[in-house]
């Protein structure tokens, strides 16, 4: 089931966007479930008890809120970076107020069927690339944790470390050896420092910063490559 939130005050760009989703569900042979919402501050109160959406379009121009400020409750109060969010418009003048929310893409109205149907092709490639897993085993027990709830692995004295929200995991092994297989949205930074290029929150040319506060350095023979990779993941959530 892929959950989609839909929150724009025009009742009739609601149901026309709502027969898009179903339409490519259909098409696709993907089971999709739609709720809508049609002020930001009644979403808002929906989130802040369930946190079930995968993707959310958003409308800016909202009567009572914009969804500027409902985008930065979702990142910034909520911490949730899970979310997928899709910003519709009748403007163009807002795309550089919206970096640090890291929308999936900037619609513009009228929406059509092929605008939909690239979204959702590229909101679907996400959503399995963040459910996929990493699994260890360690002192005979195995593991699985989603790759999207890691911020960053390293490594320390010939055992990884597993940095989650609220904790971290460790077990024996190489950093080198897990960096092929890891989604590609995952960044060598370091020989020591294997990031989750989701989770960076500030990014220079000799640091970055991830969202739980920890400061990385970039080593000089990763720098160029590791900024390329960063580029180029951001650069995939837009296109």
């Amino acid at each position: 089931m892929f959950r989609i939130g839909i929150c724009d005050d025009e009742k009739g760009t609601c149901a026309e966007l709502e027969d898009m989703l179903y339409k490519y569900g259909a098409a696709h042979g993907i089971k999709i479930d739609v709720s809508v919402w049609y002020t930001g501050e009644i979403l808002c109160d929906f989130l802040k008890k369930e946190d079930t959406l995968d993707l959310l379009f958003l409308d800016i121009e909202l009567i009572t809120t914009n969804g500027i400020k409902v985008g930065n409750f979702i990142r910034e109060e909520l911490e949730n970076m899970e979310t997928l969010i899709v910003y519709i418009s009748l403007k163009s003048s807002y795309a550089m107020n919206l970096f640090r929310i890291q929308p999936l893409d900037f619609l513009i109205k009228p929406l059509t069927q092929n605008l939909i149907d690239d979204v959702m092709d590229r909101g679907i490639k996400l959503y399995e690339r963040r459910n996929q897993f990493f699994e260890y085993h360690t002192k005979g027990f195995h593991y699985k944790i989603p790759y999207k709830d890691i911020f960053y692995f390293y490594s320390e004295n010939k055992k990884i470390n597993i940095v989650l929200k609220e904790e971290e995991m460790q077990f024996n092994g190489r950093l080198k050896d897990i960096t092929g297989a890891v989604p590609h949205n995952f960044v060598l930074i370091h020989q020591s420092y294997l990031v989750n290029s989701d989770y960076i929150a500030e990014c220079t040319y000799e640091l970055v910063k991830m969202r739980n506060g920890a400061i990385l350095t970039i080593s000089q023979p990763y720098r160029k490559s590791a900024r390329e990779q960063i580029a180029q993941n951001e650069w995939e959530k837009m296109r």
